[in-house]
């Protein structure tokens, strides 16, 4: 686990001797074995389980899942011209609910 206080970086997926990737997704995110490689404060790296760091970003919020500072940023977000803008986001029914509309893109 993790220190108390000690900030980390996850920079990739873990993979195998021939490219397949370690461990496999769960829907519960405490049984998810997927291993990630982890760069810590002083540079160094480690691999991590998912579930471990799940398990810290879970152990920073309060009863309602709420937290502030979990994240300082999110590197290398993008979208593409096919991406649906927030105005064209929703379908609007006859009695004026929004719904976000339904893609199958990503």
């Amino acid at each position: 686990m993790l220190d108390d206080g000690l900030k980390a970086t996850v920079k990739r997926r873990m993979t195998n001797f021939d490219g397949t990737p370690i461990g496999r997704a769960h829907v519960n995110p405490l049984l998810d074995t997927r291993q990630y490689e982890v760069e810590l404060e002083d540079g160094t790296t480690d691999a991590y389980f998912a579930n471990i760091i799940a398990e810290n970003l879970y152990s920073q919020c309060d009863s309602e899942g709420r937290e502030l500072l979990s994240f300082k940023e999110i590197c290398d977000h993008r979208k593409n011209k096919r991406a649906i803008s927030i105005e064209n986001g929703y379908d609007i029914s006859k009695n004026g609910n929004r719904t976000p509309k339904r893609t199958t893109v990503g």
